[in-house]
């Protein structure tokens, strides 16, 4: 037997910060107390091996900011912020291709302005001194401002641009057993 032969799949997922980490999320919108386990639990049921991304808004604002919708974070600096971000995830591709692995998805957080990747939030209300808004009344269709650049990084690169699936596990008014059923549907079409 080959000394390099082990049990590993070589199939790699790259997960949002928050779905790992619920404490990265801005305060009022962490539905579980540290990670989601069920989305885990079925990520580690299909031998996915999990790449946890940085989280662009920590970092650029810290854990204590205020909610905000994508209208304020599409900006140069914060876009350069998540660029930079963006390009360390696509040399971990690029580096995972070559050793023969295969990048098999991106798992990010639907409604997200920064992670959301088929609904993000924008609202020209949103900015100037803090007040009471409705997030929900926010929520529109596109991509957030990370995984646009994302996306342009893995495409830079030549890389073949894996799957994108946005988890909507803030919104309190979607059932949960119906996201999770949904998400497995999606993982198992991904490793088949």
């Amino acid at each position: 037997m080959d000394r390099r032969d082990d049990a590993r799949s070589k199939k790699i997922i790259f997960v949002s910060s928050c779905l790992l980490n619920t404490n990265n999320k801005v305060q009022g919108l962490a539905r579980y107390p540290g990670m989601c386990k069920e989305v885990f639990d079925t990520l580690n049921k299909y031998g996915l091996g999990i790449n946890q991304m940085d989280c662009p808004e920590t970092l650029y604002l810290g854990i204590s900011r205020w909610f905000h919708t994508k209208n304020l974070y599409d900006n140069h600096g914060f876009r350069t912020h998540c660029r930079e971000i963006a390009e360390r995830v696509a040399t971990y591709m690029e580096e995972y291709k070559r050793a023969g692995y295969k990048t098999v998805g991106v798992l990010s957080c639907d409604g997200s302005p920064t992670c959301g990747v088929s609904i993000t939030s924008w609202d020209e209300h949103w900015g100037g001194a803090p007040v009471e808004l409705e997030y929900n009344d926010a929520i529109i269709e596109g991509e957030g401002v990370y995984i646009e650049e994302l996306k342009a990084a893995i495409k830079a690169r030549g890389l073949e641009v894996p799957p994108f699936y946005g988890l909507a596990i803030d919104d309190e008014s979607v059932d949960m057993e119906q996201i999770l059923a949904d998400f497995e549907a999606f993982i198992k079409s991904i490793c088949e």
